[in-house]
């Protein structure tokens, strides 16, 4: 076994560095127009996994490993790290398949089940192959689902670091984001105090989360720009956004990097030059996750069909106000309203509310028709398929169900895949 976060390294300065320098100085056709914005969100990104290297030689810093159901700011209050270990997969599906296989056997080999999510497997096998970063802690909640319920024991007796669990609330209410609120303050804050040996300052949250509320609000722009038709940005920059959010939502370089994408996407749109390379004939809500393993998926269902994918169904979720800097309570009330927003920690909805703001993202960005993935992971998505069904002829919807592993090309090959979605773009949307 290597050093921890050795092979994550590698590929930030063997791939992702001279990737984002090649699309400056030998932009891809056809999408030279956008090389600076797919360089500049290449590179925060690979900034986010420098800053956890850099976190991991200073003792007197923490890495903060956490998941969906929670935001960075608090972590950047107190000069950690963050790192959401739900995106961790991604980077490697992006970049070496071969790793993502590794980690999955060997959570596999360990006695975790098949059929429990390939994120967690993958997780639990970086943290078993010495993957993860020491100098570490871990904070979670128990949404979304029981399979990263199922992982949470395993990954407390396999790192050797503190770990704390929050209880995320059911509903979508007020007192529902207050009682989860409660618990960052009176669980998470003298967690982090005891574990940075820092104090709490709430000076240094409130800059946290005025420098998030920045970034946010760029978000937002983004995202209004793609109910315009054509949307002013192809492919992979209209879900890169959102998880670089996720991600470093407090942090300076986030906000330069969605500041560039805001003002092009909405210079774009002021101008009435949103056409891309291809035109636009489909507009796709994709209900669920993409696949994560086959990044030219999109371009080459705008390039082939002219369908384009304005949006899915779990990054649709920029609709919040800015965070209340006013006191404590307020900014942690607006930190949890962040956090249970944020992707899979939605799949804690019953079935009829998830279904329902799907298709509020349908309407919003006027979508014509939807894919809804079946990742063979999730109880919840796969259990929905009937409902979602129903739904969609009863409002005329044509719909395309792919079962799927998201991190997982085994399951289902790219080409196949492919396939599916050309059959139905030629035969249903034609």
């Amino acid at each position: 076994m290597g050093k921890p976060f050795e092979r994550t390294v590698e590929i930030v300065n063997g791939l992702m560095r001279p990737m984002a320098q090649f699309w400056l100085d030998n932009p891809m056709p056809p999408f030279e127009d956008y090389a600076r914005l797919y360089s500049a969100i290449i590179n925060n990104n690979a900034d986010n996994y420098e800053r956890v290297a850099a976190a991991m030689c200073d003792p007197q810093r923490k890495v903060a490993l956490f998941e969906f159901g929670l935001v960075p700011q608090p972590f950047y209050a107190f000069d950690c790290a963050p790192l959401c270990l739900e995106f961790y997969p991604s980077f490697f599906t992006r970049t070496n398949m071969n790793v993502v296989y590794e980690f999955l056997d060997a959570a596999e080999q360990a006695g975790l089940p098949s059929d429990v999510c390939s994120t967690d497997r993958f997780i639990v096998g970086a943290a078993l192959s010495d993957e993860l970063p020491d100098n570490a802690f871990f904070v979670t909640s128990s949404s979304p689902c029981d399979g990263t319920r199922i992982a949470y024991p395993i990954l407390h007796k396999l790192l050797d670091c503190p770990m704390l669990y929050l209880e995320a609330p059911f509903r979508y209410d007020r007192e529902a984001i207050r009682y989860y609120a409660r618990q960052l303050k009176s669980e998470l804050i003298p967690f982090l105090e005891q574990i940075t040996k820092k104090p709490f300052d709430i000076d240094r949250l409130r800059e946290a989360v005025i420098e998030s509320n920045k970034a946010y609000e760029y978000l937002v722009d983004i995202h209004d720009t793609f109910t315009v038709k054509p949307a002013p940005h192809p492919g992979l920059l209209r879900i890169m956004p959102y998880g670089s959010f996720i991600q470093g939502a407090g942090h300076p370089g986030l906000t330069e990097t969605l500041k560039l994408l805001r003002d092009d996407a909405v210079g774009r749109v002021r101008e009435g030059r949103t056409q891309g390379p291809f035109e636009e004939k489909h507009r796709v809500l994709w209900v669920h996750v993409p696949p994560t393993y086959d990044m030219e998926l999109f371009n080459w269902m705008e390039e082939h069909f002219g369908a384009m994918v304005v949006t899915n169904s779990l990054s649709s979720t920029a609709i919040l106000e800015p965070i209340d800097t006013t006191s404590l309570d307020t900014m942690l009330e607006g930190i949890a309203w962040q956090g249970l927003d944020m992707t899979m920690s939605l799949m804690r909805f019953d079935t009829e509310k998830l279904i329902d703001f799907s298709l509020h993202a349908y309407d919003h960005y006027q979508c014509d028709c939807m894919i809804v993935t079946q990742h063979v992971g999730c109880n919840s998505i796969c259990g929905a398929r009937g409902l979602i069904r129903k739904v969609c002829r009863k409002r005329d919807i044509p719909v395309l169900f792919i079962e799927f592993d998201y991190n997982d090309d085994r399951v289902l090959p790219p080409e196949l895949m492919r396939t599916q979605i050309e059959e139905f773009f030629t035969t249903v949307m034609e």
